[in-house]
């Protein structure tokens, strides 16, 4: 049985060992950056504005596209959630997010609002970054007799991230917050109050940790 194994894990590795040669890693690299395109341009009939330089990434998810705009030279990585929410458990809502030029949001980021939501220009994100305005409830304790998903959206204010910024993996950014031009934001931290520019922040709640001079 051993040998046997051997036999066809020799073979497996051979054949795609013959198919990497005829399907390179940067050839299928190409090919993705193609179909991101065609992507793009087949959602971009549901976004208010998007710049025709800017990419989104397959499989990402809209909703709420007429209250979205993207800037140019922009990408939004593949498996992305960007909604915006006018109507919730029958209350009414004015959302909008509002992406500048030359971002680059990070796959499986998560962007939603009822209230607003601005990031600047040139702003980075890592991976699996999450930017609320609202959440399910204003953590009062009569309403945690009301399951989450039936709870009234509430929002602390809107977000501004100004240009410039660089935010982590796994930050979670919510309502209320400005974050100042230039600032860093450390992976997994939590933002629950403003960060003022050209700082380095991190932790649960973030705090900053140092001025860059």
């Amino acid at each position: 049985m051993f040998f046997i194994k051997n036999i066809i894990y020799f073979f497996v590795r051979f054949f795609f060992s013959l198919w990497y040669y005829v399907y390179t890693y940067e050839l299928s690299r190409k090919i993705r950056t193609k179909i991101d395109r065609f992507y793009t341009i087949w959602i971009s009939n549901n976004i208010y504005k998007i710049g025709r330089t800017s990419t989104i990434g397959s499989d990402c998810f809209l909703l709420g596209g007429k209250y979205i705009e993207i800037g140019e030279y922009t990408c939004i990585g593949r498996h992305s959630v960007i909604t915006c929410w006018d109507n919730y458990m029958g209350e009414k809502f004015t959302p909008s997010i509002k992406i500048g030029n030359e971002c680059s949001i990070g796959e499986y980021c998560h962007i939603t609002s009822i209230n607003s939501i601005t990031i600047g220009n040139g702003v980075l994100t890592g991976r699996r970054v999450t930017i609320t305005d609202n959440s399910h409830g204003a953590s009062l304790l009569e309403e945690l007799k009301i399951r989450p998903s039936k709870r009234n959206l509430y929002s602390k204010g809107e977000i501004v991230i100004g240009d410039n910024v660089w935010i982590g993996d796994k930050v979670s950014i919510t309502s209320g917050v400005h974050i100042g031009e230039g600032a860093i934001i450390a992976a997994n931290a939590v933002v629950t109050k403003d960060i003022p520019q050209n700082v380095v922040a991190g932790g649960i709640p973030a705090k900053v940790l140092k001025m860059i001079l």
